[in-house]
């Protein structure tokens, strides 16, 4: 294909770009017509400066994911390429520009359909015939990280996260830089992916290694990380889960509660205060996650383990355990069937009621229970402060009677 060329006939606007082409621009003047899906061979002819191309995105019925390839620029000669939409009322937009000396290049964009496109070719002087090779083509269900096929568009993200995406295409390329705390030195990546997805990573250390679905890779934060995650014929389509954890993440217990129908009136600890954390066999609990730093929240995705005991001055009882998944705003909840006492138990004591005249009860309970909980992965001495609670072992109500028949 031999392109019309036309130096400086065509001003670009460089403006943010925006969905709205509402129909299609007319053609463009002096711009060579090209169809999506076939590979062209095309040239600067000898002395000029720049090469036109235009295409139309198909009538579909949802936005698409332009690609577009060109390879065979000669070594040490600069060329610039940009992809530039026209819309409705003729005006342009640039949507992506590669200036330098590489032999391929990859220009992206998201478009609407029925959108007319220009690939524009130019170099900053004449010269003899410069000839390459150029294909467009065009992919659907692109994720909200597109586009980021070419290392000068990758997708560039803060912190410990779960990054979600598909590949689009078979040549589909999704290329990732993450920068953590300055104060975090390692992380945890994992890749939840079906086979044929591989995922490509370079710490801050320059250590390479490959991910494959349901495998994990402990890298160097105190730089940003590389990960590229790609796939073949066979994963056209596939959905994968980029999973970035902090090893030194801990988990801090914030709750102990629970609705049993029960007087809820055994004191706490070393208090004659009726009213604590009252659980008779099953507990409601909640843990807050932070990362290292013991300050920023988690997001999803990480495992929590709890664990309730009966604690006393010869002992504790293990009761339960039990794990749970941080939501987005990295609190994990759960229910621990604590069941009867083991051990530690105190009374039965008598406690009133707060009414006018009291009632009273006799509590049998063990005033020192706890709950702990620590992040997967870690051990239980990364455990924080234990939360306590008032294990209930047994409870008779006496009425208005605060003697023992």
């Amino acid at each position: 294909m031999q392109p019309t060329l036309f130096p400086g006939a065509i001003a670009v606007a460089l403006f943010p770009l925006l969905a709205n082409a509402q129909s299609t621009a007319p053609p463009v003047d002096g711009c060579a017509p090209m169809d999506i899906g076939p590979a062209y061979d095309a040239s600067l002819s000898t002395g000029a400066t720049l090469g036109c191309f235009q295409f139309v995105t198909p009538a579909t019925p949802a936005a698409s994911k332009v690609d577009v390839n060109l390879a065979g620029f000669r070594a040490g000669e600069l060329h610039d390429v940009s992809l530039v939409r026209v819309d409705s009322d003729g005006s342009t937009r640039a949507a992506a520009t590669d200036a330098s000396m590489d032999a391929y290049r990859i220009l992206q964009a998201i478009s609407d359909a029925s959108t007319r496109w220009l690939l524009l070719v130019g170099r900053p002087k004449g010269g003899e015939a410069s000839p390459f090779q150029m294909q467009v083509t065009l992919a659907t269900g692109a994720d909200r990280h597109e586009p980021n096929d070419a290392f000068t568009t990758m997708t560039k993200l803060e912190g410990n996260q779960r990054i979600e995406g598909n590949l689009d295409n078979a040549g589909d390329v999704d290329n990732f830089l993450i920068t953590f705390r300055p104060d975090q030195n390692t992380a945890n990546l994992e890749l939840e992916a079906p086979p044929g997805v591989v995922g490509i990573v370079v710490d801050g250390a320059k250590k390479t290694g490959e991910l494959r679905g349901g495998s994990a890779f402990r890298v160097d934060s105190s730089r940003p990380v590389f990960v590229q995650i790609k796939g073949d014929a066979s994963t056209v389509g596939a959905r994968y889960t980029i999973a970035l954890r902090d090893p030194g993440a801990t988990a801090v217990v914030t709750m102990v509660r629970s609705k049993e129908n029960i007087s809820h009136l055994a004191p706490g600890l070393g208090s004659t205060v009726p009213g604590g954390a009252n659980v008779a066999r099953v507990a409601d609990v909640e843990a807050q996650v932070f990362e290292g730093d013991r300050a920023t929240p988690v997001g999803a995705g990480y495992v929590v383990k709890f664990e309730g005991y009966d604690v006393g001055t010869n002992g504790h009882w293990l009761l339960t355990e039990l794990t749970a998944v941080t939501d987005e705003r990295g609190i994990a909840r759960t229910t621990l069937n604590v069941g009867p006492c083991k051990g530690g138990a105190i009374g039965p004591i008598t406690v009133p009621t707060r009414g006018n005249p009291p009632d009273f009860w006799d509590i049998e309970y063990n005033p020192s229970a706890a709950v702990i909980a620590w992040v997967d992965a870690s051990d239980i001495s990364d455990a924080t402060r234990p939360l306590r609670f008032e294990h209930i072992c047994k409870e008779t109500f006496r009425m208005h009677r605060p003697w023992k028949p």
